[in-house]
């Protein structure tokens, strides 16, 4: 059962040292067909790798209906949220057939990354590439549903003012996962990035890296015509335009201002850098970007949840008209 990390796609070439790191901590787990290896709403213990079998990812949709998400085969990880975040599981996982593989425990594997070990960097990076690019694909089906009321349309940002300005560790403090930054660390992180005060309604150039709210808020929306659909609002303590710095593709949403902000702006080459090699303040910075990654996807598919349950109402309300 130990090369099923081997096999497995998420650690497809994975440094020797990342894979060993792996093994020491992972124990074989098996599950009959029927049988649930998690629910939703329960802690997260961590990651499973598929060796063998078939397993079915399903979610509470609005309305209290389920969904099957996606199916994983032999190969395949399930469960890679409770590496990033202590959130509870967002979907229930069951076994569509006898299935075995790997357990990769939460604890453990956090335990290592907290002591910077290079095998654990690398194992997670690969996991929120992962969850990024999941993000990117639910972000991609919400554009191609484009099934939403028109009231929760908005006006599409004008072009407003934006400025250089010196940020300051006090600033940073009142974030929470900043708090415990000391003069010398916050100096280092800032020293990294571009402060920006931003007016409200200014729209964020694409493609120029993530940004990081000190103050105020951004939203991430879809242009619909001439008009927008909100998916999320981004405030103080959050990054906004993740998914395209982590896996280096276009930046799907459009991003703007919703007040008065103070923004720092980190480029995706910087970025880069703190994910290849990074020292106690990048790894801080990155733990915070890791659970927003992970409610950022719960966030998307939510949305997606929303809009599917509005299709399938508008659906049957077609269908009783035709009927009538």
């Amino acid at each position: 059962m130990g090369d099923a990390l081997d096999r497995a796609v998420l650690f497809a070439g994975l440094s020797a040292e990342a894979l060993d790191e792996l093994r020491q901590m992972a124990t074989p787990f098996a599950i009959r067909a029927g049988e649930v290896l998690f629910r939703q709403g329960d802690p997260p213990r961590g990651l499973f790798v598929v060796a063998t079998g078939l397993l079915e990812i399903a979610a509470r949709m609005p309305g209290d209906e389920e969904a099957q998400v996606s199916r994983i085969a032999p190969g395949e990880v399930v469960g890679e949220f409770a590496l990033l975040d202590p959130g509870p599981r967002s979907a229930r996982v069951s076994a569509v057939e006898d299935s075995a593989g790997l357990f990769v425990p939460a604890r453990s594997f956090i335990a290592m990354l907290d002591e910077g070990r290079a095998g654990s960097v690398e194992a997670v990076d690969r996991l929120r590439t992962l969850v990024a690019a999941r993000t990117r694909a639910t972000i991609e089906r919400l554009a191609a549903e484009a099934v939403t009321e028109s009231s929760e349309l908005r006006a599409a940002p004008l072009p407003g003012d934006m400025a250089p300005i010196a940020l300051d560790i006090e600033m940073l403090r009142v974030l929470g996962r900043f708090a415990a930054f000391d003069d010398v660390a916050g100096a280092a992180f800032l020293a990294q990035g571009v402060g920006l005060a931003v007016s409200r309604g200014t729209p964020l150039p694409p493609d120029e890296g993530a940004w990081l709210v000190v103050r105020g808020a951004v939203r991430a929306a879809f242009d619909r015509g001439e008009r927008q659909e909100q998916v999320t609002i981004h405030g103080p303590g959050e990054w906004a335009g993740l998914v395209a710095v982590i896996d280096g593709g276009a930046q799907r949403l459009v991003l703007s201002v919703a007040e008065d902000a103070l923004l720092l702006r980190v480029s995706a080459e910087r970025f880069a850098a703190w994910r290849t090699a990074p020292g106690p303040v990048e790894l801080a910075v990155l733990a915070g970007v890791d659970r927003q990654l992970v409610r950022d996807q719960r966030r998307a598919t939510r949305h997606l949840g929303r809009a599917l349950a509005l299709a399938a109402f508008n659906a049957v309300g077609r269908q009783a008209g035709s009927a009538a």
